[in-house]
């Protein structure tokens, strides 16, 4: 062989010797991308386990910190109202001590007064609509009388009080309201 013979042999070997380097530098580059791959979908598996986790724990405290504020809601209110047993308690027992009515509607006056407090302080508030205009929202009529003295639709007595609480009727008020009376 000549010179030029052994050279296009060493060019040749060469050539192959740097296709299969080449190849061999390819593979391991796809299964590191491969490898990489599965890295990130594991480490996105993880981050949904540990959000779903994290959701879970945010759904159980909410839970417990709802059932805590029904439960302090209850127990403050009920506080409250033991106030006016005590008192209604009081004017019974002085009922027996054959006291004065006067002591007695003071006691029981005392003891509405301490009531309203009660629920003043849980947000409920008495309507008072005697003499407004009727709102059906707010009342409810039991009874329609003619009166030619004053407006149509007037609240004239009221037979049962309503109640707001924070600003939302609880319970509408029985009245009595006016009418035009009937032409003959």
């Amino acid at each position: 062989m000549s010179n030029k013979d052994k050279e296009n042999g060493l060019d040749q070997e060469e050539d192959l010797l740097d296709e299969q380097l080449d190849e061999s530098h390819e593979k391991p580059v796809e299964e590191e991308a491969e490898l990489s791959l599965e890295q990130q979908v594991d480490d996105l598996k993880d981050q949904l386990l540990r959000a779903q986790a994290e959701v879970q724990n945010v759904r159980r405290v909410a839970g417990q910190e709802i059932t805590k504020a029904r439960l302090y809601g209850v127990e403050f209110l009920a506080r409250e109202f033991l106030v006016v047993g005590d008192n209604l308690q009081k004017a019974l027992e002085s009922c027996n001590e054959k006291a004065e009515i006067d002591s007695i509607k003071e006691g029981l006056e005392l003891t509405l007064r301490s009531f309203e407090d009660s629920l003043e302080t849980a947000g409920i508030v008495p309507l008072s609509p005697d003499g407004e205009s009727f709102d059906p929202e707010r009342h409810e009529a039991i009874s329609v009388v003619e009166d030619d003295k004053k407006e149509p639709n007037t609240v004239i007595d009221v037979i049962q009080r309503g109640f707001t609480i924070q600003n939302r009727i609880l319970r509408p008020a029985k009245v009595v309201v006016t009418k035009k009376p009937d032409k003959k």
